[in-house]
């Protein structure tokens, strides 16, 4: 172990300062004290490790609001082991005691909260106002855009309506010629049919009737054939009968 004395100069008297070193050296398990000094500076004595000494040097090199630590002047010797705990010298009736100083530390960093969440806010804000403004500007032309597509679809839809309704019109005049040309074809089917029927028919009486006269021609015929074969027999009979003497 060693003892660390050190001396800071800079805005770091009636600022809170030695209330955040021994809130600091306490974290760190350093014993010593913290004190004032009349030429404007503030002592710091401490024991412990050497990596807790020079974490102590680090983290009070403060830099914010109320504290500004100019410069630090640190000399090492050997540990004395003469204190129990760490705390703060008050040598003078000027000095605020350490709930004061706790208090204006507490208020420091609450103005600094304050100052980080002010300008968060008024980020926010501009940043909310940029959005607003930028989704109204959306959303209106999302409204143009849809009143166009509607106004567009509107139209789309009567003019389908129109072409469906002509589409029908024009349908129902074609299916009544359909049906009137298909009655008339039937009808000059059926003519046809009766004509074809009735010509077949005629013709189905003529060749019967050329049937029955060939028929009858060729009875006529062979009924003269057989008449005329019939007298040659008769005829040579006779001349045989003739010739034999019978």
């Amino acid at each position: 172990m060693r003892r660390l004395t050190a001396y800071i100069s800079g805005k770091v008297q009636k600022t809170g300062y030695r209330a955040r070193v021994v809130s600091i050296a306490r974290d760190f398990g350093l014993t010593g004290y913290v004190q004032n000094l009349g030429d404007g500076r503030v002592k710091v004595v401490a024991e412990g490790a050497d990596f807790d000494l020079e974490s102590l040097l680090v983290a009070i090199d403060i830099k914010n609001t109320l504290i500004q630590v100019a410069d630090i002047q640190e000399e090492y010797s050997a540990a004395a082991n003469e204190f129990q705990g760490f705390f703060k010298v008050v040598s003078g009736s000027g000095e605020t005691d350490q709930r004061i100083d706790q208090a204006a530390e507490l208020l420091k960093e609450l103005i600094s909260v304050n100052k980080d969440v002010l300008k968060e806010i008024k980020a926010t804000r501009v940043e909310l106002g940029e959005e607003i403004r930028a989704t109204r500007d959306e959303v209106k032309a999302t409204r143009e855009e849809l009143k166009e597509e509607i106004r567009a679809t509107r139209d789309e839809v009567k003019a389908t309506r129109d072409e469906v309704k002509a589409t029908r019109v024009e349908l129902k005049d074609e299916i009544k010629v359909t049906r009137d040309d298909l009655k008339a074809e039937i009808v000059g089917v059926r003519d046809q049919v009766k004509s074809s029927a009735d010509l077949l028919a005629e013709k189905i009486d003529s060749a019967k009737e050329e049937i029955a006269v060939s028929i009858d021609d060729i009875r006529s015929d062979y009924r003269d054939d057989l008449s005329e074969r019939l007298a040659k027999i008769e005829e040579d009979i006779s001349q045989i009968k003739a010739k034999t003497g019978i």
